[in-house]
């Protein structure tokens, strides 16, 4: 609902309320909390717009920074397509994503041991860590922790916003 003018300079033209610190602080964290809601459903928009009833079957988000920094990663093609079938599983951050390899293998058309050794050469560079077999809703899966690749990716966007902000990026 669009607001009128007089309501709108009601509004700016109000004094200000004096806020202790406590209420400050949950005042801005609320406005941030808004802010990004309303963020991600923009982005979420845009991505159906973009994309098309494609999008509908389902999207995954994931950092610009892990394709832009692939090649400090030391991560080639293949190692691109099992994070995202393995990130394809994870809707939620504490519940880790646990495909299959066969899964992974059967999508892209290559042998399971082929991304077995992959992902050893991933957990190798602690950028995944494929945690021990457990039992989970009666199915026994073995789940895999990103947290070492997010925590390289956090550094390099770091890096990445800094050049960013002087006009060079990654």
């Amino acid at each position: 609902m669009e607001m009128n003018a007089e309501i709108k300079n009601q509004i700016v033209l109000a004094p200000p309320r004096r806020l202790g610190p406590l209420a400050k602080a949950e005042k801005t964290a609320l406005e941030t909390a808004a802010d990004t809601r309303e963020a991600d459903l923009e982005v979420v928009e845009r991505s159906r717009q973009k994309w098309g009833t494609a999008a509908h079957a389902g999207f995954q988000i994931i950092p610009d920074v892990l394709f832009r920094c692939q090649r400090f990663l030391e991560l080639d093609a293949t190692d691109l397509v099992i994070l995202s079938n393995i990130t394809l599983h994870w809707w939620y951050e504490a519940d880790l994503p646990h495909p299959r390899p066969s899964v992974i293998a059967a999508r892209m058309q290559v042998s399971t041991r082929t991304v077995e050794r992959h992902i050893e050469v991933m957990e190798k560079k602690k950028l995944i860590t494929r945690l021990p077999s457990r039992l989970k809703r009666g199915k026994t899966v073995r789940e895999f922790d990103l947290s070492g690749l997010i925590r390289r990716l956090k550094r390099y966007a770091a890096a990445n916003l800094e050049h960013r902000g002087r006009g060079r990026g990654v």
